[in-house]
């Protein structure tokens, strides 16, 4: 029944039919075989005829999208140029026109061109800002390159070159090299910003090509001109009409980068640190946007013993930075940004170990607008509040020679000297770096307060731990009634003194003045613990950690408090904590040995005691630490 069913169903072709009527005709067996044969060739070409239409037709299809991709791609090529030519702003070298003697030499005027951009791109190199440079190319197009345009006989060079010059703000810089008496005489000009000539000899000839970039460069971006200028060959006099022309006259971008750094080079010129603060502030009152100002505020801030101002500064800062308006950081830059200020603001508070490492990257790799011995001096101050003074010492080998002259910058290789002395407790050769406050002030008699506020506390403590108190009072009482260390430094000395009311008078004042800083309640609370009234030193060292709870002193002063009160267990908590924070640290170490010994773990005292005795100790310390090791042998 299957397949009687499936006979019926099939559809029978006219060659079928013929053939059966052959065959119900009475034609022979083969006629009807030569007839089927030659119905089946022709349905094989008809299929095949069939299979050819279709593929033509997919072809077709595949043909018009294949076109209409390419036609999308030329026309986003088209577009991509076209927004690049209205966005673009750059500088484009022309050919120099030079004379027929020095192009048969081979100084053609595509040669002189190249040169100049070499040189332009060496000073783009060389000049350290975050600032964007402006790029320079040739006008001959890149690598000889051309691509025609289908039909047009136009290549894309062309076209960009065109769009460029229709939609574009590119300047266009060409030039000349003629004979004059002199030799030759090279002439650039910058578009419509300038021309200058420089001349001499022949043999000069390399010497004068590089003066005509720099003029070009000079003329073309002067905001860069200045930076290389003051950065890279010091010529703070030099760099500093140019900021102040840009910050006064330019356009809105030239004065919110300038007048920062405007301020900067007069600070530096006239090593006036006071006139560096004003003028920054002037800079804030004309754009408060302008971010790059509130670093170098901040640090001015902090030069001048104003603490609590300086951290507030760098909250501003912060907030401005990620507030949605400024212009001044690339969005793709705001990250690195902010690693910087909570770099700076630890330090201020405090959190030293917390971005040593960010800090150590930096002076490694450098940063875009800040000098290395910037990025050194600050990876020091960490490595010192963290008590890592073998790092110090380490980094401070590492700083250009030149700021070993203690008047040539106030903040440098002398004063962290002083810096590392007191931290050592090396209070004889503290004092002997003390000349170096005198040779500044007599460098730079404007900038009194700030020399004052780096050296006279470090030299004041080192004279009053040697019991030279007469000495001492004189040497910090010019320091300003407004500085947070200074104060500081007061209450120290009273202290040291036996003076207990005027050295609390000093700390509370202290207090007042940095309401967020943690440093007046840990020397307050040393004080406290060196009387004995360790009840009152515990709550000054709870404060302070309260303020900055990575800040490592506290928690040590708190733990020795414990120690007095015979409470080792509780020491050991504290001296862990603090141990986090600074790992490098010898007294810290030695303390936490006695707490393990007074606690009845001899072994474990040992390994701390070991670990002191690899460390920095001051003399009293490393006596101490002498006696337990000779008790526990």
């Amino acid at each position: 029944m299957a397949e009687e069913m499936s006979a019926e169903s099939a559809p029978l072709t006219d060659g079928a039919i013929a053939a059966t009527s052959l065959a119900l005709s009475g034609a022979s067996r083969a006629e009807a075989d030569a007839f089927l044969r030659d119905q089946r060739h022709h349905l094989h070409e008809q299929l095949k005829q069939i299979h050819l239409d279709i593929w033509e037709k997919w072809l077709g299809v595949f043909l018009r999208a294949a076109t209409a991709v390419v036609g999308v791609a030329a026309a986003g090529a088209v577009g991509f140029l076209v927004w690049g030519a209205a966005n673009s702003n750059g500088l484009r070298v022309e050919p120099f026109s030079v004379p027929p003697d020095l192009a048969q030499r081979g100084l053609t005027g595509q040669v002189v061109a190249a040169r100049v951009i070499d040189r332009l791109n060496q000073l783009q190199s060389q000049t350290n800002t975050a600032r964007p440079a402006r790029s320079y190319t040739n006008s001959w197009g890149g690598q000889g390159i051309k691509l025609e345009i289908p039909e047009t006989g136009i290549s894309l060079d062309e076209l960009d070159n065109w769009l460029r010059e229709k939609l574009g703000h590119e300047t266009h810089v060409s030039g000349e090299i003629v004979r004059s008496p002199a030799g030759l005489s090279v002439t650039a000009r910058a578009g419509n910003e300038g021309v200058e000539t420089v001349s001499g000899p022949d043999a000069d000839i390399d010497t004068l090509v590089g003066r005509a970039a720099e003029s070009i460069y000079r003329m073309t971006q002067p905001y860069r001109y200045a930076i290389y200028l003051m950065r890279h060959e010091g010529r703070y006099a030099d760099a500093l009409p140019i900021f102040r022309n840009l910050a006064l006259n330019g356009s809105s971008d030239d004065r919110l980068w300038s007048y920062n750094m405007w301020a900067l080079a007069a600070q530096v010129q006239a090593g006036d640190t006071e006139l560096g603060l004003r003028m920054y502030r002037q800079a804030l009152d004309a754009d408060p946007e302008a971010i790059g100002v509130y670093s170098n505020l901040a640090s001015v801030l902090f030069n001048l013993g104003l603490w609590e101002d300086a951290v507030q500064s760098l909250k501003e800062s912060h907030a401005r930075l990620i507030d949605g308006k400024q212009r001044y950081t690339p969005a793709d830059r705001i990250a690195v940004s902010e690693k910087q200020i909570e770099s700076r603001a630890n330090q201020l508070t405090g959190a030293y170990h917390d971005t040593l490492a960010v800090e150590a990257q930096n002076a490694r790799t450098g940063l875009p607008g800040v000098p290395r011995k910037n990025l050194l001096t600050v990876l020091i101050q960490h490595q010192i509040g963290a008590h890592d003074l073998g790092a110090a010492r380490a980094t401070l080998a590492d700083f250009p020679a030149n700021l070993r002259d203690a008047g040539n910058n106030p903040v440098g290789a002398f004063r962290i000297d002083l810096m590392l002395a007191a931290a050592a407790e090396d209070w004889t050769r503290a004092l002997g770096l003390g000349d170096a406050m005198a040779a500044y002030l007599g460098a730079y008699p404007h900038d009194r307060r700030a020399a004052l506020v780096h050296f006279a506390p470090p030299l004041a403590i080192a004279q009053a731990h040697l019991g030279r108190f007469a000495d001492a009072e004189r040497t910090i009482a010019p320091t300003p009634a407004d500085c947070y260390p200074c104060m500081i430094m007061r209450g120290q000395i009273a202290a040291l003194e036996g003076q207990q009311a005027r050295a609390d008078w000093w700390f509370g004042r202290a207090v007042k003045a940095g309401p967020s800083l943690p440093f007046a309640f840990h020397q307050w609370g040393n004080a406290l613990l060196a009387r004995g009234q360790t009840d009152a030193a515990i709550e000054k060292f709870a404060i302070a950690n309260q303020k900055q709870p990575h800040f490592a002193d506290p928690l040590e002063g708190w733990g020795e408090a414990l120690m007095a009160q015979k409470h080792p267990d509780a020491a050991l908590e504290k001296f862990a904590e603090a141990d986090k924070y600074a790992p490098n640290w010898g007294r810290l170490h030695l303390k936490w040995g006695e707490a393990l010994a007074g606690a009845g773990k001899a072994d474990e005292a040992k390994k701390q005691f070991a670990r002191a005795a690899q460390l920095d100790l001051s003399r009293d310390d490393a006596a101490t630490l002498a006696r337990w090791r000779k008790a526990g042998n």
